[in-house]
C-alpha cells in the first residue's frame, strides 16, 4: 500500500484534491459533516489564522527537510546510493519531487487559507486548510518512506565498510 502512494504520488495528490472537494461540497447539503461550522462563525478570526499559519509553518519544516534528504541523495556518490537511484528511475523522480511539492504547497495553502479567513472567505477558508492537510500529511509519509529507504541503504553501505576494516587477511591467520 505505501509503495503505491509513493509510485503514483500523482495521482495521489489529485485523489486528495478531489476527496477533499467531495467533502466541501457535501457540507453544503449535510452541514453536519462540516468540521470548521464554528472557524466560520467565531468573530475571532485569530484563531483559525493561527490554526492556518500553524499548519502552513509546519509544512514548511517538513518541505524544507524534504529538500535536504533530496540534496543528499542526489549528489552522493556512494556506490548503493548511485544504484537505489538507477534502479528507482523514474518512480524515484516524481517521488522527489512529490516529497517536496506537496508540503510546499500546503505552505502555500496555509497562508493562502489565512488571508482568505481574514478577508472574510471565512465559508472557504478551512477547505483551503483542509488540502494543504492533506498534502502536508501526504507529503510527510513519502518523505519518511525516502529517509527510510536511505538510513537502510546508508547502514549497508556502514556495515560492509567496517567489515572491510576489520578483515584480518588470511596470511595473517598463521603467522
Amino acid at each position: 500500500m505505501i509503495d503505491a502512494l509513493v509510485d503514483h504520488s500523482a495521482l495521489v495528490a489529485f485523489g486528495l484534491t478531489v476527496v477533499v472537494a467531495a467533502h466541501a461540497v457535501s457540507t453544503v447539503f449535510w452541514g453536519s459533516l462540516n468540521p470548521y461550522k464554528s472557524l466560520a462563525i467565531d468573530a475571532n478570526t485569530g484563531t483559525a489564522v493561527t490554526l492556518y499559519l500553524g499548519a502552513a509553518a509546519a509544512a514548511a519544516i517538513v518541505a524544507g527537510f524534504a529538500g535536504v534528504v533530496i540534496v543528499f541523495t542526489i549528489g552522493s556518490e556512494v556506490d548503493r546510493i548511485q544504484r537505489f537511484r538507477f534502479k528507482s528511475g523514474e518512480t524515484l523522480q516524481f517521488a522527489w519531487m512529490a516529497v517536496v511539492a506537496e508540503p510546499f504547497a500546503a505552505t502555500m495553502l496555509g497562508v493562502l487559507a489565512a488571508m482568505i479567513q481574514v478577508t472574510s472567505g471565512k465559508q472557504v477558508a478551512p477547505w483551503f486548510f483542509e488540502l494543504g492537510l492533506a498534502f502536508l500529511i501526504h507529503g510527510a509519509l513519502l518523505l519518511l518512506k525516502l529517509l527510510r529507504e536511505l538510513v537502510q541503504i546508508v547502514h549497508a553501505q556502514d556495515t560492509l565498510t567496517h567489515a572491510k576494516k576489520t578483515e584480518i587477511p588470511s596470511s595473517e591467520l598463521f603467522d
